[in-house]
């Protein structure tokens, strides 16, 4: 286990790792632990049929509502740290559960640098909470490895904190001062966020404008529901240039899930074009299929609209093969994200829940 895990950090950090060759002998032995040592996902594979695999897409993969109701852990007495679902506390939140952390935080920097930040550092402002306040989110455990590697340390920074009655609210007063500045500074600036932190910024700061820095880039995280109002994401990234000033093409936007261990982003910035044209990239160690949402199956034209499912060989201490509830399509080089699927449209998934829960 040990020397697996060693291996994958390793090969994850070499840039000439040829993931096109090696993708599949990863994936089968990957899916040889995970099938050892995780008993509930087990299950799922033999009640297939299958206790090995020759190749990725033969690994079964378990919805990300499994998430909330199995722990899906090749370790369950060794998990020193788990990630929640967003959630209230009524629902049931899906839990990712770490050995450690080693694997998941040599997968985020190296696709950051592709597609967001190629290199140096600059001020990366994040509009959510910091690792310490919110421990149980890997969004800002991710945003917190990110101002450590790729942050200039005068200016980076959390805005979102925990108040004396143990609620969260943003700091906006601080963003303003310090888009005020970088901007009177002409120095370039990284803003992170969920889209609706963005919405509730702009709209709780009235009509306030900037005119950033050329370079200056804007990264949303999902999520278009805003306290105050819904935007699309067309009209989210109209305001991004509006607002912010920002350049078409560095509006960007990652993709991912407390379920899974690494990121997808879209291309804009490395293509020059605008995010109508950009597609998401998986990093090497990550592939992503479409696939039917009530058989399941993989659907294999260049343009299939379908689920979106994950093969994330970074997910070692859980399962590498994420079925989500996002509509997607094939694109090439890569694929676009519409939302989440109608409930109506997830029987497929529910079936899967069904098999691993009994």
């Amino acid at each position: 286990m040990n020397a697996l895990r060693a291996e994958l950090i390793e090969a994850i950090n070499d840039p000439n790792t040829d993931w096109d060759r090696d993708f599949d002998a990863w994936a089968t032995r990957i899916f040889a632990h995970q099938f050892e040592h995780n008993a509930p996902y087990r299950n799922l594979a033999e009640g297939r049929g299958i206790s090995s695999v020759s190749g990725w897409r033969e690994v079964p993969a378990v919805p990300t509502d499994a998430f909330k109701y199995v722990e899906l852990s090749t370790a369950p007495d060794a998990v020193t740290h788990t990630f929640l679902t967003s959630g209230t506390t009524l629902d049931a939140r899906g839990k990712h559960h770490f050995l450690n952390l080693d694997v998941y935080r040599a997968a985020i920097e190296g696709p950051f640098r592709n597609y967001c930040l190629p290199k140096g550092r600059m001020p990366i402002l994040v509009l959510a909470a910091a690792p310490g306040e919110m421990p149980e989110s890997s969004l800002s455990f991710m945003c917190g490895e990110l101002l450590k590697t790729c942050g200039d340390p005068r200016y980076s920074g959390f805005f979102l904190a925990r108040e004396e009655n143990g609620e969260f609210e943003f700091d906006y007063d601080g963003v303003v001062d310090a888009l005020d500045f970088l901007e009177k500074s002409k120095v370039p600036v990284f803003i992170l966020g969920t889209a609706f932190a963005y919405v509730d910024f702009l709209d709780t700061v009235g009509d306030l404008r900037w005119k950033l820095a050329p370079g200056s880039r804007v990264l949303e995280t999902g999520g278009l529901k805003g306290r105050t109002r819904e935007v699309s994401r067309a009209e989210l990234y109209a305001l991004f240039g509006s607002r912010l000033g920002i350049a078409p093409s560095h509006a960007l936007s990652e993709y991912s899930m407390t379920e899974l261990s690494s990121q997808a982003y879209t291309d804009a910035m490395v293509r020059g074009v605008g995010h109508e044209e950009a597609v998401f990239r998986t990093p090497g160690w990550a592939r992503v299929e479409i696939v039917d949402p009530v058989s399941l199956e993989v659907l294999d034209t260049p343009d299939a609209r379908g689920l979106i499912r994950w093969y994330d060989l970074a997910n070692l201490d859980s399962v590498m093969a994420v079925q989500t509830s996002d509509i997607g399509q094939r694109r090439a080089g890569g694929f676009v994200l519409e939302g989440r699927a109608p409930e109506a449209d997830l029987r497929g998934c529910s079936l899967v829940i069904e098999e691993i829960v009994g």
